[in-house]
């Protein structure tokens, strides 16, 4: 497989590590990656099983407040969307782990699993934020499936 210009990595700097970490304890838990490496003002989380490096960095800001939510028009970072595995996938991310962090105050869900016929035909996402306002996502694309096999690669499995 040519890794070629995939995402190697993300970092995201975060206003307050110790107050987000266990946001991100369970959203990147629940989707497979690892935690490798935790250091005051650092965390290192991989995916080793793609053959590719694949990583979310956290780092505590150095600036003491974050910056206002930016409009959705702005320039910037709009959201990070997470691949799922089907709809199940979403309704079940949602149930077990973006219900109870909303429950503890760790998230704000925006929109729970819903049908987005507008992006694209079967796409079914949740949309939540993290406690400094950026956006995520977990998407079931079954486009993606098909093209994969029209190209005559496996689909992903579900």
């Amino acid at each position: 497989m040519n890794h070629r210009g995939l995402l190697h990595h993300l970092v995201l700097r975060v206003s307050d590590l110790p107050r987000a970490a266990p946001f991100f304890d369970a959203i990147l838990g629940a989707l497979g990656y690892e935690l490798t490496l935790a250091e005051p003002g650092y965390q290192d989380w991989k995916r080793w099983e793609l053959g590719t490096p694949h990583r979310i960095v956290l780092v505590q800001a150095r600036t003491p407040s974050a910056p206002a939510t930016p409009l959705p028009t702005a320039p910037g970072l709009h959201h990070l969307a997470f691949a799922a595995v089907g709809r199940e996938d979403v309704d079940r991310f949602h149930a077990e782990v973006l219900v109870p962090l909303a429950a503890r105050g760790l998230c704000t869900i925006e929109d729970p699993p819903c049908d987005c016929p507008d992006y694209e035909e079967g796409y079914y996402a949740t949309f939540f934020r993290d406690h400094d306002g950026l956006r995520y996502e977990f998407a079931w694309t079954p486009a993606y499936g098909a093209e994969q096999a029209r190209r005559g690669r496996p689909a992903p499995a579900e």
